[in-house]
């Protein structure tokens, strides 16, 4: 669908700030790529410790998924943590699990120090479809008490899920009272503001194109100016495209996810569906995952697509999922949809690594990203600022990589229509 918007996030925004783009020749301590959660919130951390920072986005702030999805704040990673655990050594467990919690409280202690209205609301609930996927939501909160977290309660059966969302689709589910959801592009503006009064430099429509390594490597732009820097870290996710290396790219595989955003219910209309407000998501490989925002609007998501090509308007999907849950909504007026690149890995594990010593980079949070970019920040700049080795620990972790050439998008389609036919059997 074609609008000047990105999202219904942007549309949103009644004061969004803007950046020049680069104009001259530059150096700073760190030279950050890509204007997205995971650049501004590296940014923040490293310039209040002192660093000169800049960042370079091709487009503008939030372009990408960091200004595009759903706006769902997860806590934990987007993998079981039992597959997690095989891959670092056991002495490390207890360190990996604490920094998949931590994430959301970096999300809510920024919030709450820089004082960022962006409308955040705690409570989630994951929704169970089959007698496997509730199962395996019980097994979930038996291995997260175990690590001693304690927001979580298992909705045996339709009649306890019910009273947290009204359809009669679900079997059961879990909620999540230290997870919730807020509007992402709020947020962001937010870390942008912040990020600029700390005197990071940002420069909006400046593309980099190359990089040239050495003790201090250098950024160079499409127009040909170049940034020197100790460090460089490589933050564009899906949308790197040009300086992201081969050993990035062969572990990442763009999907397509698509996001749609109702007119707004009354409110008795919305107390009768989703009685908490809490935001929802089903156990389905390709998962629709829904929530009422500040306006009353549904922001509904799905759709995702594995192909790398974005529809033309996702509404018709989207709306065919949303009144298969809620039949009662096949009236409502569709405010605008949008499309947009996420970033997944084959074991949905986010894969941090360097390049080189100076040269860092986060990608692949397969859905969990408005929480782990701000995670990935603050363990880029503790290993740069040389106060814990979290980060190198947690690039240990080997991830597979997707199908080259002419295969790897067959291959990643088929792969994802046997989840999905799995999904479909309830088996």
């Amino acid at each position: 669908m074609n609008n000047p918007y990105n999202s219904i996030y942007t549309k949103d925004l009644s004061n969004k700030l803007s950046f020049n783009s680069l104009q001259d020749d530059i150096e700073c301590d760190v030279s950050i790529v890509g204007g997205g959660l995971t650049g501004l919130s590296s940014a923040i951390e490293l310039a209040e410790a002192g660093l000169n920072v800049c960042i370079v986005e091709k487009d503008y702030i939030g372009y990408g998924a960091s200004g595009r999805n759903g706006g769902h704040l997860v806590q934990g990673w987007p993998s079981d943590f039992s597959k997690i655990k095989k891959y670092i050594d056991k002495k490390h467990h207890n360190m990996a699990w604490d920094a998949g919690i931590e994430a959301v409280s970096i999300v809510k202690n920024r919030i709450k120090k820089y004082n960022i209205n962006c409308d955040l609301q705690m409570g989630y609930v994951y929704a169970a479809l089959s007698n496997r996927q509730l199962s395996e939501l019980a097994e979930m909160e038996k291995e997260w008490s175990h690590y001693g977290y304690k927001h979580l309660k298992i909705l045996k059966d339709r009649n306890s899920i019910k009273k947290f969302v009204n359809t009669d689709r679900y079997i059961g589910g879990l909620f999540d009272s230290g997870s919730g959801h807020l509007h992402p592009m709020k947020y962001l503006q937010g870390l942008a503001n912040v990020a600029k009064n700390l005197s990071v430099r940002i420069f909006e429509k400046t593309k980099a194109i190359k990089r040239l390594d050495g003790k201090f490597p250098v950024l160079v732009t499409s127009k040909n100016y170049k940034i020197k820097s100790s460090k460089i870290l490589f933050c564009g996710n899906a949308y790197l495209e040009n300086v992201a290396t081969k050993n990035m790219t062969d572990k990442l595989a763009p999907a397509i996810s698509s996001v749609m955003a109702t007119e707004p219910l009354d409110k008795d209309k919305i107390k009768s569906l989703i009685p908490k407000n809490c935001a929802v998501a089903d156990c389905n490989t390709a998962l629709d995952y829904y929530r009422f925002d500040y306006k009353n609007r549904l922001i509904f998501g799905g759709s995702s697509i594995y192909s790398n090509i974005s529809p033309k308007d996702a509404t018709p999907s989207l709306f065919k999922k949303m009144t298969y849950l809620f039949p009662s909504l096949n009236n409502i007026g569709i405010e605008m949809s949008w499309s947009g690149r996420i970033g997944i890995t084959l074991s949905r594990i986010p894969h941090f690594g360097k390049i080189n010593d100076n040269i860092y980079f986060a990608q692949g949070y397969s859905g969990h990203g408005v929480a782990l970019t701000g995670l990935a920040g603050k363990l880029m700049a503790e290993s740069i600022l040389n106060k814990t080795n979290r980060f190198e620990i947690l690039s240990e972790m080997q991830h597979l990589s997707f199908p080259g050439g002419m295969f790897r998008t067959p291959v990643l389609v088929l792969g994802m229509s046997w989840f999905k036919f799995k999904d479909w059997l309830k088996i």
